[in-house]
């Protein structure tokens, strides 16, 4: 009787020893990449040793071979007590490790968590900021405009020029923030396209052109003619980088000349150089240029301003590019900013060597002469209602901005109907057709984007009546024209459906173009 119970103990043994050693494989699972991962392989190998031990036990106790009985036995004892030893102390530093890694973890998540929602606040933070910022500096610029379009006394127009000019170096500041924080987060995109050097250059000389009149400095600019007319990059953050090159430039000379060089180095790099004949930079400063928010020196600050951002733009843009931005001066005799970028010509025809002298001054024969921007709205606004009528309504909550519109619209020949909210543009679109909507985005009660994908709805559900333009279209056209200017405002604008996009303070210019575009003109 006592033998077969022994028998029984023994092949018990062996199996719950068996069950333990598929437990060991999730054990293993858990610390697959921990350093104990070997102690318990050791642990396994045991647990085997003594499941071949048991049945060695069983074998012999059938061969009746006692003496071979007990050394098995006083090992598989001596094996049984280092083993559970082990367990004892491996088990506890694995748990031990494993609850550190499990901590180390849930910080980690944690800390992914609370950085992304900081990001997600200083993005909301910077989109409520341009919001708030420029929807009274498109007021403050637009009304001045207005006001400089009007006949006015010398002194009262150089009163309002005044204001015009201080709004825009305020823009260009609330500019600068903006795009640095965008910079910073990463939120930059660029966009490969073809375009025209030329053009591209001439722009910018058009949006500095008051700062250079302002102290009769002759801004000019060459083009090697072995650069291509046709490049392929991004326009928009290559004309930032040289309206704040140049732009800096004029504000840091009293006199002579500032001058933009551009040309081919090697077949895959093309080099900028803006060039001027200002103050100059003492040499041990230079290392502050591309700092963000530093200057190289307080009373400069004080005496040109500006928030020390720009050049650490440039400089950021232009490494997203995949170039590099330098710099040399000499003391009291100018400086010149160069910088390298890609360079991907599209095949065209050559022109020769084009200098362009702008601002006043003769311009060359190679390009047609054609008036100088101003910042005033030009007294000869197009009529265009007579070639594209139209029946438009806007959506705007702010009085002054709604004011500003509406005589934009009637210098244009347009009478206009206002919304001041997602809700009223719904219930105007049901009682008449319109064929634009010029659509702002922040707005009480209903914002822009959910009243345009509304409109959109009732379009496809045939609630609206369709006006004979949009008959042809099959849907209104609705613009964005909104304080909210980052790409993010963009995308979201395009996807509640809407047609175009214009930014706060906005131009006379881009509404034109605008209803160019999406209009239908009438034979």
């Amino acid at each position: 009787m006592s033998d077969i119970f022994t028998i029984v103990l023994i092949v018990l043994g062996g199996f719950v020893m068996f069950l333990a050693i598929k437990e060991t494989r999730k054990i293993l699972a858990l610390i697959q990449d921990n350093k104990y991962r070997q102690n318990w392989n050791i642990l396994r190998s045991l647990m085997v040793f003594f499941l071949f031990g048991y049945f060695g036990v069983l074998i012999l106790f059938y061969l009746k071979i006692q003496w071979l009985i007990l050394v098995l036995t006083g090992v598989i004892f001596f094996f049984g007590a280092l083993f559970v030893y082990m367990v004892v102390k491996v088990g506890f530093l694995t748990i031990q490790d494993l609850i550190k890694t499990n901590i180390l973890r849930i910080e980690l998540q944690q800390q992914k968590e609370t950085s992304e929602a900081i990001a997600r606040t200083k993005s909301e933070f910077l989109a409520t900021m341009s919001h708030e910022l420029r929807t009274p500096m498109n007021g403050v610029i637009g009304m001045t405009n207005l006001l400089l379009d009007t006949h006015l006394e010398p002194e009262q127009r150089e009163y309002v020029e005044t204001i015009n000019t201080s709004g825009a170096a305020l823009l260009m500041l609330i500019n600068d923030i903006l795009d640095f924080s965008k910079v910073e987060s990463g939120k930059v995109d660029l966009e490969l396209q073809p375009f025209e050097i030329r053009e591209c250059i001439e722009t910018v000389l058009s949006l500095v052109d008051f700062m250079a009149r302002e102290k009769s400095l002759r801004v000019h600019y060459s083009i090697d003619p072995q650069v291509s007319p046709l490049i392929e990059g991004d326009i928009n953050y290559l004309q930032q980088i040289l309206v704040n090159l140049v732009g800096n430039a004029i504000k840091f000379s009293s006199g002579g000349e500032v001058t933009i060089d551009i040309r081919k180095y090697q077949d895959n790099q093309l080099v900028f150089a803006v060039k001027d004949t200002g103050i100059g930079i003492p040499p041990h400063k230079l290392d502050k240029l591309f700092k963000p928010f530093s200057q190289i020196d307080s009373s400069i600050t004080r005496k040109f301003g500006g928030t020390g951002l720009g050049l650490a733009i440039c400089q950021k843009l232009i490494s997203l590019m995949g170039g590099d931005i330098w710099v040399e001066s000499i003391l009291d005799q100018g400086t010149t900013f160069s910088f390298a970028i890609p360079y991907y010509p599209v095949a065209t025809k050559r022109y020769p060597a084009i200098e362009i002298v702008d601002h006043g001054l003769d311009v060359s024969s190679e390009r047609p002469a054609e008036s100088n921007q101003n910042k005033a709205l030009s007294s000869n606004i197009p009529k265009l209602a007579a070639q594209i009528p139209l029946k438009i309504l806007l959506a705007e909550d702010n009085p002054v901005n709604q004011k500003l519109a509406n005589r934009l619209f009637e210098k244009m020949g347009y009478g206009i109907d206002i919304a001041t909210n997602g809700i009223e543009v719904l219930e105007a679109i049901q009682k008449q057709s319109y064929d634009f909507i010029f659509m702002d985005v922040q707005m009480p009660e209903m914002d822009g984007l959910e009243a345009t994908r509304q409109i959109r709805a009732m379009e496809e559900s045939g609630q609206i009546e369709l006006s004979n333009l949009t008959s042809s279209n099959q849907s209104i056209q609705i613009i964005a024209i909104t304080a909210n200017a980052t790409q993010d405002d963009r995308d979201k604008c395009f996807a509640s459906g809407m047609n175009d996009f214009i930014a706060k303070p906005f131009k006379v210019e881009q509404i034109q173009t605008a209803i160019e575009r999406w209009g239908r003109k009438q034979p």
